[in-house]
């Protein structure tokens, strides 16, 4: 994988983090009467967590780290070889989950979640993209 590509997928996992920041309500009830902002903090969410699967596997192609069977075991490997931190690493997997849940049950999607981990799990990406950054001298 060539440098541009890492380092156009850590612009987008910021830029889309920053996008969740601001149409982030404080307070779950504003989210879930703003449906419209809701819906675009949900894309931004799942775009967000979509392209740090997307560079999870990616980097450990790049790096000979295994062929996980999934963005959960790149990321697990990722934590064995020294990239992230076990604990980022056990965040970053259940994000994914996450994401799924955003994919593929979205009329059935529980809003309070969202919004909590919209509240409080954004740090997360942001370490996972500037731990990329840093691994690739970014």
């Amino acid at each position: 994988m060539t440098l541009p590509v890492v380092a156009r997928k850590i612009a987008e996992i910021r830029a889309r983090v920053a996008r969740v920041r601001e149409l982030l309500p404080p307070d779950v009830e504003t989210f879930l009467a703003r449906r419209t902002e809701a819906e675009a903090l949900i894309l931004n969410f799942y775009l967000a967590l979509q392209e740090s699967a997307d560079l999870a596997m990616h980097v450990t192609a790049d790096r000979g780290l295994g062929v996980p069977g999934d963005a959960r075991g790149a990321f697990d490997l990722l934590a064995k070889a020294g990239l992230l931190p076990p604990a980022l690493a056990h965040q970053l997997a259940a994000a994914v989950g996450l994401r799924n849940r955003i994919a593929h049950e979205y009329g059935a999607l529980d809003l309070r979640l969202v919004h909590a981990a919209a509240r409080d799990d954004l740090g997360d990406l942001e370490a996972f993209a500037a731990a990329v950054a840093e691994a690739f001298a970014i």
